[in-house]
């Protein structure tokens, strides 16, 4: 694969993050699975400085866990992870990143941010130097382990107006937790979501839009240990320029890393997407796109580790490898004799697209619909792409 690095809109020490708000004036670049980079000149929706010495920690962390896992803030003003005056704007220890291929939570844009402890480091698993902690092969190079008492912030918001924030919290080296905040229609602040699934019908001034608020054990059941907790950051999500400067560059010289970041760096997951602003360089092949979507958003539970251990969806295991095509379903067929996982050439009878392109209040619910948690609407464009994917193959590898 090549080496394929995004440019986004450039971003000054004002870079502005929403992610598991807008406001007036505010600029955007659409990236891939609905994810919108938010910037402005100075303080804004989701941001802060976050680190204003090129994403250097803060001298002071005030983004850290609480005393009990069972006492988190209860308005998001309260955490420390935003400015308490301004509950929009990151704390300036919060530091802002991007990924290049994101997550689909139906259709939300979505900023994100880092608070890691200060003198603490992030290792990054090199897998041929270290093989005892990737027991799943070198697949997982490449992966960030947090330290422990790291907080990860990530926004939500439609139509520029915040619906959820998440902070995901490493109490200790067996243990995350999430919480979820709601915030109100006059984005003055962020509510603590009760321990149980909330659905509210948020109105962004120009729309009603459903949203679903995860309990504490639905963050977990994506954030497993198996998946490295934390999701997003690993180097070919993290490799990407932002405001002109390779990311992982800036995230270097700050001192983050417990030792540097081989280069040249791994080539970078593409957008999967083409019909958005950020979308995919004209080289990156279909293959490529099918691949670095199934990357973020599939093989978090299907690995050889994980929930599903029957297919490995991660980016550097092959087709062959991911035991995809030409298998048979171990769950259900969805009643049509004949399918298989992937049938090269037909993806109306290929059951991974089916159970992407089931709603999850169907018949089946959502023992049928892929991703089963944390998704209610369908990704059209994944779909779209998934099922050009499959018309693409001609047969499976032998």
């Amino acid at each position: 694969m090549n080496q394929f690095i995004l440019p986004v809109l450039a971003l000054g020490a004002g870079l502005v993050v929403v992610g598991c708000s807008g406001s007036p004036g505010t600029s955007a670049t659409r990236d891939a699975g609905g994810d919108r980079n938010t910037a402005t000149a100075g303080s804004g929706v989701g941001g802060g400085t976050g680190g204003a010495a090129g994403g250097a920690p803060a001298a002071t962390q005030t983004c850290i866990p609480p005393a009990s896992q069972d006492s988190p803030a209860p308005k998001l003003s309260l955490s420390g992870c935003v400015d308490p005056n301004h509950p929009t704007v990151l704390a300036a220890s919060v530091i802002p990143y991007e990924v290049n291929s994101p997550l689909w939570s139906d259709g939300a844009d979505k900023t994100r941010g880092m608070a890691v402890p200060v003198g603490a480091k992030i290792h990054v698993k090199d897998c041929a130097a270290e093989p005892t902690v990737c027991s799943q092969g070198p697949a997982d190079t490449g992966k960030w382990v947090f330290p422990v008492g790291t907080v990860m912030v990530k926004n939500f918001l439609f139509d520029g107006k915040f619906v959820e924030t998440r902070l995901f919290i490493h109490f200790d080296s067996a243990t995350w937790v999430g919480y979820s905040y709601q915030w109100d229609e006059g984005q003055t602040d962020a509510t603590l979501v009760p321990d149980d699934r909330v659905q509210v019908s948020f109105n962004t001034g120009k729309r009603l839009v459903d949203w679903h608020y995860p309990n504490r054990v639905d963050c977990m059941k994506c954030h497993a240990q198996s998946a490295g907790s934390t999701l997003g950051p690993e180097t070919v999500q993290m490799n990407r320029l932002v405001g002109g400067t390779n990311q992982l560059d800036r995230f270097q010289a700050a001192g983050l890393f417990d030792a540097p970041v081989p280069k040249p760096y791994p080539a970078a997951l593409v957008a999967p997407y083409t019909s958005q602003a950020g979308s995919p360089p004209v080289s990156a092949t279909l293959e490529q796109r099918a691949r670095s979507y199934m990357h973020a958003n599939c093989a978090i539970c299907h690995r050889p580790d994980g929930d599903f251990p029957n297919l490995d969806l991660r980016l550097d295991v092959s087709l062959k490898g991911t035991g995809l095509c030409g298998t048979v379903p171990m769950k259900s067929d969805l009643g049509i004799q004949g399918s298989l996982n992937l049938d090269p050439g037909k993806p109306d009878n290929s059951v991974m697209l089916l159970r992407m392109n089931t709603p999850a209040d169907s018949g089946g619910g959502k023992t049928v619909r892929m991703p089963q948690i944390a998704t209610y609407a369908i990704d059209q464009e994944a779909v779209k792409l998934i099922r050009d994917w499959i018309t693409s193959i001609g047969g499976c590898p032998p």
